[in-house]
């Protein structure tokens, strides 16, 4: 029997001007057909990548997923090296409280980022990745906290 892939994703609808822009022009248009999505369209829309890592099971590519910090975990020290599983990735970055993303290191069979100056409180990160063909995959949003 051969092994599926994950399946546990869904799109994430794009955001923003562009979007909103569309939706407009969609509802000016009532009774017509609708337009076909141009190819651009495609490579910007994100998947959300919800499967966990299964250590019974190898990955298929794409995949991603932050391996550390585990969920909800309480950080010792201010500097911590995330670590991210990612497959069939060209690109990979991650995005801390909701900042600017920052593109991460692949080295030994993951994914890096060295992440120091952490400020006390609860943080949230998200990891994104491209593929070799466009497509966006991220990851649900990962919390942790630093005392």
């Amino acid at each position: 029997m051969a092994m599926s892939g994950f399946n546990n994703i869904e799109a994430i609808p794009e955001s923003g001007p562009a979007a909103s822009g569309a939706a407009k022009r969609k509802s000016a248009r009532k009774g017509a057909a609708p337009a076909p999505k141009p190819a651009s369209k495609k490579a910007a829309e994100e998947i959300l990548f919800k499967d966990e890592p299964n250590p019974y099971r190898q990955p298929v590519a794409p995949y991603i997923w932050i391996d550390y910090p585990q969920a909800s975990e309480r950080l010792k020290s201010p500097e911590y090296a995330v670590r991210i599983g990612a497959g069939g990735v060209q690109a990979l970055d991650i995005c801390i409280d909701k900042g600017p993303w920052i593109s991460c290191r692949p080295t030994s069979g993951y994914w890096w980022y060295d992440w120091s100056g952490i400020a006390p409180g609860k943080h949230t990160l998200v990891a994104r990745m491209r593929t070799p063909d466009g497509r966006r995959y991220r990851t649900p949003v990962r919390t942790c906290e630093y005392r």
